[in-house]
């Protein structure tokens, strides 16, 4: 299949550009250039703003897509420009996320919103958030699945090139031989899915008949401590001690680690009944995603435990 690829370069975008090239597919991978990593596998490349629908289309017509993977769709524009740019032929799947559920809106504003766990029919947020060029993945739906898209809502995403750095609330600290972390009560519920696997879920959606939202998500999730002591244990700290302390008083990049009022539990049911998806080995992706990134520190970590230091004294 010959499939266009808006955003293939980092992280999900990486991802789905390897898979889908062990796969056999032809591709091709827009973005801008800014980020092109000298070992993303051999495939040609359109160096075009895929928010400047002219030349989008320019780009794509002498590829002649089947299909199109929307990886970077920020918002309305970008999510327009991509539609305008492709025929109603074209196979269309997009890349959104859980925050376009009502109780992401309620875990921002202090608020139980909703049931879980939440399903594909759950509330959807009334509050926008976009703000300028920023996403609003509320807005990239309402292009895409009147279009027949198949939309994937992914969890929160970790793995190897992950610029988010979701390990590096604890791992700055294994790295700093830190031997306490101060943690508080722990139960928030926070559906994560591996990077592999999101890959995984965008050829299944490309081989599928059947439009529409699909949680894409891991059918267990530990709580905030018990995924902080999965991360120790695949860092190889597990006498790192975790110290529970007043939530008031918890470090600012361990929050998470404290009372939440909305957890954010999805359910994958419909994803691996009518996709036929299912994580590999969460397990064994966490640790090997946890060891790339004790490989791979960022360049900007802090060394400040001062804040660790005072409520633990």
């Amino acid at each position: 299949m010959r499939i266009a690829i808006l955003g293939g370069t980092q992280f999900i975008g990486r991802a789905v550009v390897e898979r889908l090239a062990a796969e056999g597919h032809t591709l091709l991978v827009v973005h801008r250039g800014d980020h092109e990593p000298d070992d993303l596998v051999p495939v040609e490349h359109a160096h075009v703003d895929r928010h400047d629908g002219t030349a989008l289309a320019a780009a794509l017509k002498p590829f002649d897509p089947e299909a199109l993977v929307d990886i970077s769709g920020m918002n309305a524009a970008a999510a327009d420009a991509a539609l305008g740019a492709v025929g109603p032929s074209v196979k269309l799947v997009a890349i959104s996320s859980g925050d376009v559920y009502r109780a992401y809106d309620g875990l921002h504003s202090d608020r139980t919103t909703d049931a879980l766990p939440l399903t594909e029919e759950s509330p959807l947020r009334d509050r926008r958030f976009v703000d300028g060029p920023k996403y609003e993945n509320l807005e990239v739906e309402e292009r895409y699945l009147p279009r027949g898209a198949t939309v994937l809502r992914l969890g929160a995403v970790y793995g190897e090139h992950d610029y988010q750095r979701r390990f590096e609330f604890v791992l700055r600290r294994v790295r700093a031989g830190r031997r306490r972390i101060p943690v508080g009560s722990g139960q928030f519920l926070f559906s994560r899915v591996y990077v592999g696997d999101v890959a995984a879920a965008v050829s299944l959606a490309l081989g599928s008949d059947v439009p529409g939202a699909f949680n894409v998500v891991e059918p267990s999730t530990a709580p905030y401590r018990l995924f902080a002591e999965q991360i120790l244990a695949a860092a190889g700290t597990e006498d790192t001690e975790l110290v529970r302390v007043r939530d008031d008083l918890l470090p600012s990049d361990l929050s998470l680690t404290g009372a939440i009022d909305q957890h954010l539990l999805m359910d994958p049911w419909k994803a691996r009944t009518v996709l036929g998806w299912a994580p590999v080995d969460p397990a064994e992706t966490l640790r090997a995603s946890v060891q790339w990134h004790l490989a791979h520190p960022p360049t900007d970590a802090s060394d400040d435990f001062s804040e660790d230091d005072a409520v633990l004294d």
